[in-house]
């Protein structure tokens, strides 16, 4: 796990970042928190060199450079000429202290009760499983091939979290601070609640709710369902299909337990994947639609569970390495 710390932001500002921390700190610069954190950093080295500026003799280049930077933060794209004198250089100098001192005082105004929480960012590979646990007391059990990114810390009137792929949650309850966790366009409101959400790129989303009570809605479309204890919604995009599951089925999932009901065997396939960091390929599309109802237990080894699976649903299969293929 990765925390998106001031030092690691200034280490990507100063461009001194390894290939691996550039692309955790650019996933976090996506999502507004962290944008927001950037943004405080960014008129914290502004406002630091402005009162350079101020006791340093006039340095041409350094003020080229500054005055570049400036540019390209407040959007302009046209490049900076040289400045051929030094009474030029030294009034563009002196614009640009205003006009950024204007700027700072101005988010500074806005800004200087509000704490930007630094951010923290797991990622797990297909066949890897963590716990999370955060500050306010809450635990995640973040699935295979899942990203979920939080703050260290909760501040302010609610705890956001940002999922990709698929969790479990236990959320600590706190009337006072609603826990949202974004998925994309959806979010998913609680007050205190044991629930799983699956949010696979190119598939429908899915909320299930173990106990308590949620609220999912969509940026565009509003509230698309209240759930409480047994109860399911799935969302295409485009319609919300709501279902009652088991309850008992859905809380043993964080423990390795996967049922599956009435659905086909590609779906199953897809899901064992990432559990087992395997690839499946199907020798008949045909059978890859069959629909099935199943218990899978993933702690146990990968043979054990297609054996399991091959014996109630008339297939042999063969691996080689991490490919998988079903007869």
């Amino acid at each position: 796990m990765a925390n998106i710390t001031r030092a690691l932001l200034l280490k990507y500002l100063d461009n001194n970042c390894s290939d691996a921390e550039k692309n955790i700190v650019e996933a976090c610069l996506q999502q507004p928190e962290g944008k927001a954190m950037l943004d405080l950093l960014l008129e914290e080295r502004m406002q630091q060199d402005m009162e350079d500026s101020m006791d340093a003799p006039v340095d041409i280049a350094r003020q080229q450079q500054w005055a570049a930077n400036m540019h390209t933060r407040i959007g302009r794209e046209e490049a900076v000429k040289p400045l051929k004198k030094r009474y030029y250089i030294a009034a563009a100098v002196a614009a640009s202290i205003l006009l950024l001192a204007g700027v700072f005082t101005f988010f500074n105004n806005g800004r200087s009760k509000r704490t930007v929480p630094l951010l923290a960012l797991q990622q797990n590979k297909a066949g890897e499983r963590k716990i999370i646990h955060l500050s306010d007391g809450s635990a995640i059990h973040l699935g295979a091939a899942s990203q979920l990114q939080y703050p260290e810390q909760f501040t302010g009137a609610t705890r956001e979290i940002t999922l990709t792929g698929e969790a479990f949650f236990d959320i600590a309850a706190d009337p006072a601070h609603p826990f949202i966790i974004h998925t994309g366009t959806i979010a998913t409101t609680v007050l205190g609640t044991s629930f799983k959400i699956t949010a696979f790129e190119g598939q429908p989303l899915i909320v299930s709710v173990a106990t308590g009570k949620v609220r999912v809605d969509d940026r565009n479309r509003g509230q698309l369902a209240v759930l409480t204890a047994g109860k399911q919604v799935s969302w295409n995009h485009e319609q919300a299909l709501l279902e009652e599951i088991r309850a008992e089925d859905l809380a043993g999932w964080q423990n390795g337990r996967l049922v599956f009901n009435n659905q086909s065997l590609l779906e199953v396939a897809a899901t064992l994947e990432r559990w087992y960091d395997v690839k499946i390929h199907f020798s008949r599309p045909k059978k890859a639609k069959e629909k099935v109802t199943v218990t899978l237990f993933a702690g146990a080894a990968l043979k054990a569970t297609l054996q399991t699976l091959a014996a109630g649903n008339n297939f042999t299969w063969s691996a080689k390495g991490r490919e998988v293929y079903i007869h």
